[in-house]
């Protein structure tokens, strides 16, 4: 059975010393699911998600499926610099 790893990334510390950190926040059965579950989640614009999919109770490394946005868009690539800049800007103000 294959299952989706859903992992939450997102910039934090302070303006002066930040970085990334992730956690999984979902585990599903389908990719529709963990998409949905993506969709209807709340969270900071300076934050992005991955896919990861892996066979369950597999020793292997799970496999990256894709990145996406705080509401669910399609990235070609994790948004780090310009979550850093929004991270920054949002928490000098």
């Amino acid at each position: 059975m294959t299952i989706y790893i859903v992992l939450h990334h997102e910039i934090m510390g302070t303006p002066d010393d930040c970085r990334a950190d992730e956690m999984v926040f979902y585990t599903c059965d389908s990719m529709r699911k963990a998409l949905g579950l993506i969709k209807k989640s709340k969270v900071d614009r300076w934050s992005w998600w991955e896919i990861q999919s892996q066979e369950l109770n597999s020793l292997d490394w799970p496999e990256h499926v894709g990145f996406y946005g705080p509401r669910g868009g399609v990235l070609t690539k994790p948004p780090y610099d310009k979550c850093v800049e929004l991270f920054k800007k949002e928490r000098r103000t």
